[in-house]
């Protein structure tokens, strides 16, 4: 009996993961909830385990292939003899139906070799092939492909060269030839490359604007230091972001648009305010999310997000503590920024960047004061949100904040 083995959808809005590594290759024999291979997306990486015992019979993706969600990447047997099925994908270049030989060899690209018969003089390449003659300016029916059923396969257009009277387009120089002396080319880990995919998409499809305001932290300030002294643990103190996470999740439930998910032209509202906070790590940004944040104390909001930044730390974070983020907070304030603008996590629409708390002076009718004072700017996405609204939720977090109105 054949067995699926899929890319597991690992939340609401991700549509495709990279496979980072297979832990066990063709032939293997894995037993059920073993690891079968890794796989990274925008958030983090997971291990992907085996739906059932069995022999590995067939991989058909290889290692930093990307892969849309639900698609098998392997298939596990009773035995290396079974045939397996044939899968029919959606070639992602001509957007046309193929059929998918699941004995071929793994491809490249993170799309499935068509099993390919000749029809009408129709030349069948395969997308990463299709894309690299185009690149190089060459006549696909000038070149033999050697893949099954005569396919064009990225080899054939590396080995080939134009016969007397084709004329390849002209090509820019290879920039990495032109590197001076002492250029360290570092490539995109699978992480960082889906990070710069989705926010790069974020910014083209959202239209962003921004709205700031200065937030007078000196009572909060007090608060943080009366409960740094009261508490037997300096690790069990509030923190300012507490208190930020406190004062949205609080905004939100008066605020229900920016509690929303902006997809196919619609806005999906969410009754749960569940806060995605920003963790910068050594390979990228992760954003693990505090769920229903506006049901717990600003103390429950401590104990929760330090057991959610030390696991994001220790890489011991589950799919679970990263999906149904509805909102986002970015501090950055720790690390000395006085002010910044945050892009957008989609589908989300809003995202609330927090900068450092200076001492500085303010008027306070005649007389100028020595305050705490915290920027916070708040990204939102037109399609949903407008200008008054955001101004008036910003406001909401500026005034809880201000006036310390905390369930501690």
């Amino acid at each position: 009996m054949i067995t699926k083995v899929i890319v597991p959808k690992l939340g609401e809005t991700m549509e495709e993961g990279v496979i980072g590594k297979w832990v066990k290759k063709e032939g293997d024999r894995v037993e059920k909830g073993e690891v079968v291979f890794e796989l990274s997306t925008d958030k983090a990486s997971f291990e992907v385990e085996a739906p059932k015992s069995g022999l590995l019979r067939k991989i058909l993706y290889p290692e930093g292939a990307t892969v849309k969600v639900i698609e098998p990447v392997a298939y596990i047997a009773d035995s290396m003899d079974e045939s397996l099925p044939v899968e029919q994908k959606k070639d992602i270049i001509s957007g046309t139906e193929t059929e998918i030989a699941a004995d071929s060899s793994p491809v490249t690209s993170g799309t499935v070799s068509p099993k390919l018969e000749t029809v009408g003089g129709r030349i069948f390449v395969s997308p990463i092939a299709r894309k690299l003659a185009a690149e190089k300016g060459l006549d696909l029916s000038q070149i033999k492909g050697t893949g099954p059923g005569g396919r064009i396969v990225e080899k054939d257009i590396l080995n080939f060269t134009p016969f007397s009277g084709v004329v390849p387009a002209v090509q820019a120089p290879n920039a990495s030839s032109q590197l001076p002396d002492g250029c360290k080319v570092i490539p995109l880990s699978n992480m960082r490359k889906i990070i710069a995919q989705r926010l790069q998409k974020s910014v083209q499809e959202a239209p962003h604007f921004y709205l700031q305001m200065d937030v007078d932290m000196t009572e909060a300030n007090k608060l943080r230091d009366k409960s740094k002294e009261s508490s037997e643990k300096s690790s069990n103190a509030i923190s300012f972001n507490d208190m930020v996470i406190y004062a949205v999740s609080r905004s939100l439930k008066k605020f229900e648009l920016f509690n929303s998910h902006f997809v196919n032209n619609e806005i999906r509202q969410f009754a749960d305010v569940n806060i995605g906070v920003a963790v910068a790590l050594e390979g990228g940004l992760i954003v693990p999310v505090l769920k229903k944040a506006d049901s717990k104390s600003v103390a429950e909001i401590a104990k929760a997000s330090k057991e959610l930044v030390a696991k994001a730390k220790e890489g011991k974070l589950t799919p679970e503590d990263l999906a149904g983020g509805t909102f986002t907070i970015s501090n950055m304030g720790m690390m000395h920024v006085d002010m910044f603008t945050a892009i957008i996590n989609p589908p989300q629409v809003g995202i609330l960047a927090v900068g450092a708390m200076k001492m500085t002076p303010v008027f306070v009718g005649s007389e100028i004061i020595p305050r705490m004072i915290m920027k916070m700017t708040v990204s939102s996405d037109h399609s949903a949100i407008d200008g008054a609204y955001a101004a008036k939720f910003l406001f909401s977090v500026k005034d809880i904040l201000e006036k310390i109105k905390f369930n501690m």
